[in-house]
């Protein structure tokens, strides 16, 4: 252990003070899977020399893996040859621009690897006594994270531009939020913001980024726009007040927004009366429409399924989501009035009925109904219906869920793809013996789809045509200018 305690004090207070500026910002790195916010543990190690650990009155440098221990009166700092205990709050900051790989993390899926991170980390005791790691970057610096775990690097460069620019778009905009929610960091590194860091990043990724460095999207009032983005849309892209919009039953769906209502993403010019459930099932059913997403396996899927093992499933979360959101998990009472009303012990019994009683302008369900020999209830809200209607094994007692998608069959999906969808019933005597579920699309549907990005790209169109088609009517401004940031 080497201490030069005053040169790195100057260094962390330099690094810290870089930190008022809003082009650095902080990102909560959290544990495998991005299951959960703080660590047990941290193992963190440099390919680019040694690394060196701060705290307000120590200093520790090591060229071996270093694993932090939280422990009642600080973090215990152990590299195998030497032993520190630091403060409650440390930073951590690899030689020259190096970057720090957290070992103690995988990431990647299929593609397993330890994450790297540009900048630097701060690792501070949590209130639950285990480590809140957090890696302060600059936004572009980010997104070389960002764009090649949110879009495949392989697809071409114009589309990895558009995720650029709406990556950059959303990220500004949350640090600009973030301001007022107290929290000690900006946004965290899973799917609830933005995915950072679960690809390595790549060559043709970081040219998307510096091809438009600083290009953010501003709406006609000349605010920072929600880039809000999914991998795939069903044809149509969804209008964000008719999927999330309202806090309670009486205000859903919420105020439009002018930039997020529903496009088509079709080639064709292809009408749909979306109060006709006939018309729908047949959109619904038809694999051979032609769009900019048709490459995509999820732009049409189905899953059939035996009434036992629907009812299975739906009795599985309806009482669940009633307990996460009651104003949109109804139950029709005497009056035929639909309230909020604890689920019976029962769930909905016998599947009766699956009825659609209202659909967004792009053809997603925003009230699905559903009626059983206990009672019927309606439910709202895309992430409650996908996740009422989860097709895996889980809850079927071992039976497999079977999607058919374009390119073959996948087992056993965690959520169902979106909320896009129309049900085919089959009945003998009158009695529901089978549901089809054909839908198109994979997640919420807002936005772009990143499909349908590949597919302009390879259309021709530039990544400002292809943001356009999906955020309309709006502006393209450089942030750092316009928030006079420094570069």
């Amino acid at each position: 252990m080497k201490h030069h305690f005053g040169i790195y004090c100057i260094i962390v207070v330099i690094i810290l003070a870089s930190t008022a500026t809003a082009k650095e910002f902080r990102v909560a790195i959290k544990t495998d899977g991005f299951q959960r916010l703080t660590h047990t543990s941290a193992v963190i190690s440099s390919e680019d020399g040694p690394i060196f650990l701060v705290d307000y009155n120590s200093d520790f440098q090591s060229s071996l893996p270093v694993t932090l221990t939280p422990c009642g009166e600080g973090i215990l700092v152990d590299n195998g040859q030497e032993k520190l205990l630091m403060g409650e709050r440390l930073w951590i900051y690899p030689q020259h621009l190096g970057r720090l790989t957290i070992e103690s993390i995988t990431r990647g899926d299929a593609w397993a690897f330890h994450p790297a991170y540009r900048g630097f980390l701060e690792v501070q005791l949590a209130e639950n006594h285990e480590l809140l790691i957090i890696n302060t970057v600059t936004v572009e610096q980010y997104l070389y994270g960002v764009v090649p775990s949110e879009m495949s690097v392989s697809w071409p460069l114009e589309a990895l531009k558009a995720q650029a620019v709406a990556s950059r778009t959303y990220v500004v905009r949350a640090i600009l939020d973030a301001q007022t929610t107290g929290r000690p960091y900006d946004l965290d590194d899973s799917v609830y913001a933005q995915v950072y860091n679960n690809r390595k990043e790549d060559p043709r990724a970081k040219q998307a980024v510096d091809a438009t460095a600083g290009m953010v999207m501003l709406d006609q009032d000349g605010q920072l726009i929600h880039a809000y983005f999914h991998s795939t849309s069903w044809g149509l892209t969804a209008a964000s007040h008719e999927v999330w919009g309202g806090s309670s039953r009486t205000s859903f769906p919420g105020n439009p927004i002018s930039y997020l209502m529903s496009r088509s993403v079709l080639s064709t010019d292809l009408a749909i009366d979306w109060s006709d459930e006939a018309q729908a099932l047949s959109f619904f059913k038809d694999w051979s429409v032609t769009g900019f997403e048709q490459q995509s396996p999820w732009f049409r899927w189905r899953i059939r399924l035996t009434r036992e093992k629907l009812e299975k499933i739906i009795n599985a979360h309806l009482a669940e989501r009633y307990q996460a959101q009651p104003e949109f998990v109804l139950t029709r009472i005497a009056s035929g009035e639909f309230v909020p009303q604890p689920i019976p012990p029962a769930g909905i019994g016998q599947l009766l009925d699956i009825r659609v009683i209202k659909r967004g302008s792009g053809g997603n369900i925003m009230i699905l109904e559903i009626e059983g020999t206990t009672g019927t209830y309606q439910i709202s809200k895309e992430l409650n219906i996908r996740y009422l209607l989860r097709p895996t094994n889980q809850f079927t007692g071992g039976d497999d869920v079977i999607i058919e998608r374009i390119d073959g069959q996948i087992r056993n999906y965690a959520v169902l793809p979106s909320a896009s969808f129309a049900c085919e019933i089959i009945r003998e005597d009158g009695v529901i013996t089978e549901v089809v579920i054909y839908g198109g699309g994979n997640g919420h549907g807002v936005g772009m789809s990143q499909w349908g990005a590949k597919g302009m790209a390879e259309a021709g169109y530039t990544c400002e045509e292809i943001l356009k088609a999906f955020y309309s009517d709006v502006r393209f401004v450089d942030v750092y200018t316009h928030f006079n940031w420094p570069k």
